[in-house]
């Protein structure tokens, strides 16, 4: 085709709905080199046998990532993200950096190399353990590979603000983080080394930063909502981390570390050692406090629904332990007075449910003895582990249901847990008082998996991902020579959907005529491109053009997108578009897999857009 045909076409075609086409192709226009894939390092494999065939077993996201040649295992749980890989992160990286500034929040780089003194003040120097890389320099002093930086960030804060009209501070820094995890596994999900975004907020009062809470909040929910991932946000347990407020936001899916138990009436939705249910009947246990091997230090009798554990994280809500102590459960019968008598003598009230629709059992108010089952002792609240099929805690008549799922983001409200161990105060009104935290995490490595672990179908044996952050939008394949490729990237350049020149360096050509053409198509369906132009042999003579499209949460069962014809299987759509309406047929796809792909979370969810 020549440049005056092309020419020709967009002058006749300037413009269809959205879609608006660069109207002067340059004869002289040079791809940029950072688009050629004959650049890059891409060491993607071969194939061998077609994936869950009898003699090879369906390979895992893992496998399918190191196959494309995404990421490249140094050794147990550490991982160079190849160039392919680090365009994911980068787009990723580019959402959160415009919603966290978008609420104020100000970028900077802690450093990764930290003193152990500030987490012996807090605590958390021992209550960390084992997950902490811990090493000497050449001085003999002891220095920390940060797996979380809390307590440098309040150091910096405590150290470089002095007055209250600083605040507030939204700090947040993109960096990676180091923990020395006991078994290592699947890939990016559970590594030692890994890249999270983490921000830390400054208030002077609670009111403020319980309002910070949930500003972040709608923030993340925005952030996933870019990203393109189903997702569901749950209430959660602030671990180590601390505070009294938390949730997790997680990508729903079965290989998920995580059980999550949500109410499809509500949907209430929280993680499995935090979720609250409502049930009949009771069973007694002994709770014991034991530190090391044998050493006991207290009993307390706990009361919990009928067929459900005592939840020993809900417990220390009530019954504080250190990190060197536990909680160690003993069933007791209902006949059992014996057992009753003997769970009386820790001298402390009873833990009793608030879900077992009873105050105290009789026998076990009659057992407790003389003063002891009163009513002014009995401590109520959510001490049992829930389950699916329990009723829900929040609505009348809902079911808590199990799914698995990946957690990739966490928020806490910290309160002044970090502040009074550091002693970070304020002056405010007359009164000097600590400063209120929060803190909240993206694990941007995390994401990249656990994206492809979602949106990849299997299928044919490659990656999908969603357009928002996939490492290449669109790719052209030339089977026939280089020739024409330069008016095709410009062409594909200069489309727009809504106003946005969506293509615009976001465009791979594979140019590597070095391989064969199968080698090559094979490559763009394994990197999971949502968009493939393939320039084949009737190119010449019909300036027709093969379009494969490979878009997650795309209605497939269409038959056709402006008015062109498409056959999908399931995994892909194909179709064969003149180069002159090939701006509109990517528009419409383009707006049919936006408006097909929204996420659990977006859609009448009251906090997005506040």
């Amino acid at each position: 085709m020549s440049i005056g045909l092309l020419r020709s076409i967009c002058t006749r075609r300037p413009g269809i709905g959205s879609y608006t086409a660069a109207c002067r192709l340059n004869s002289t226009f040079a791809i940029p080199q950072n688009s050629k894939l004959s650049w890059m390092l891409l060491p993607t494999k071969k194939p061998t046998k077609k994936s869950g065939s009898a003699d090879i077993p369906k390979p895992t996201t893992t496998d399918l990532l190191t196959k494309a040649g995404y990421i490249h295992q140094s050794s147990a749980g550490i991982y160079t993200l190849m160039p392919m890989a680090q365009r994911v992160i980068d787009k990723i990286e580019g959402i959160i950096d415009d919603e966290m500034q978008a609420i104020g929040g100000q970028k900077l780089a802690m450093p990764n190399l930290l003193s152990p003194e500030n987490w012996i003040k807090t605590g958390r120097w021992e209550s960390t353990g084992d997950e902490l890389f811990s090493f000497k320099d050449r001085k003999q002093s002891t220095l920390i590979l940060g797996p979380t930086h809390e307590e440098e960030v309040t150091a910096i804060v405590k150290e470089m603000v002095r007055s209250f009209r600083q605040y507030p501070l939204r700090l947040y820094q993109t960096t990676r983080k180091f923990r020395d995890e006991a078994r290592p596994r699947a890939g990016l999900l559970r590594g030692r080394e890994f890249i999270m975004k983490d921000m830390y907020s400054f208030d002077v009062t609670r009111e403020q930063a319980i309002e910070t809470f949930y500003t972040v909040e709608r923030a993340y929910r925005r952030c996933f909502g870019r990203i393109g991932v189903p997702y569901v946000v749950a209430d959660a347990d602030s671990g180590n981390i601390g505070g009294s407020l938390s949730k997790e936001f997680h990508f729903v899916n079965p290989s998920g570390e995580d059980t999550l138990l949500a109410c499809q009436s509500c949907g209430y939705t929280a993680n499995e050692e935090r979720a609250r249910s409502r049930c009949a009947g009771h069973s007694a246990f002994l709770a014991t406090m034991v530190e090391g091997e044998k050493t006991r230090l207290g009993q307390r009798l706990v009361v919990v629904p009928a067929d459900h554990e005592p939840s020993a994280l809900k417990i220390k809500q009530a019954w504080p332990t250190q990190s060197s102590q536990r909680i160690e459960f003993t069933r007791l019968l209902a006949n059992n007075s014996t057992g009753y008598t003997n769970a009386a003598t820790g001298q402390l009230a009873p833990l009793v449910d608030s879900a077992c629709d009873v105050t105290l059992p009789h026998e076990l108010a009659s057992a407790l003895g003389s003063g002891s089952g009163s009513e002014s002792e009995v401590v109520t609240g959510d001490w049992h582990v829930a389950q699916a099929g329990d009723s829900c805690a929040e609505c009348a008549g809902g079911t808590l249901s199990a799914q698995r799922a990946i957690e990739v983001g966490h928020i806490f409200y910290l309160g002044d847990k970090y502040s009074r161990a550091m002693d970070l105060n304020v002056l405010h009104q007359g009164e000097r008082s600590h400063v209120e935290m929060g803190c909240f995490g993206i694990g941007v490595s995390r994401i990249l998996q656990a994206a492809a672990e979602c949106s990849s179908s299997g299928a044919n044996g490659g990656l999908m991902w969603p357009m928002n952050i996939a490492p290449f939008l669109a790719a052209i394949v030339p089977l026939t020579g280089q020739d024409h490729v330069p008016q095709v990237y410009q062409l594909l350049s200069g489309i727009t959907v809504k106003g946005q020149s969506v293509f615009k360096d976001n465009i791979a050509v594979d140019d590597r005529d070095y391989l064969s053409a199968g080698f090559r198509l094979n490559d763009a369906q394994l990197l999971g491109f949502p968009i493939t132009v393939v320039l084949g042999r009737a190119f010449a003579s019909s300036s027709e053009v093969e379009v494969q499209l490979r878009i997650p949460g795309m209605k497939l069962e269409a038959t056709s997108i402006a008015g062109i014809e498409i056959k999908c299987d399931g995994h892909e759509c194909r179709a064969l578009v003149r180069l002159d309406a090939l701006g509109e047929f990517l528009t419409a796809a383009l707006e049919k897999a936006s408006s097909s792909a929204v996420a659990p979370g977006q859609t009448d969810d009251p906090l997005v857009g506040v």
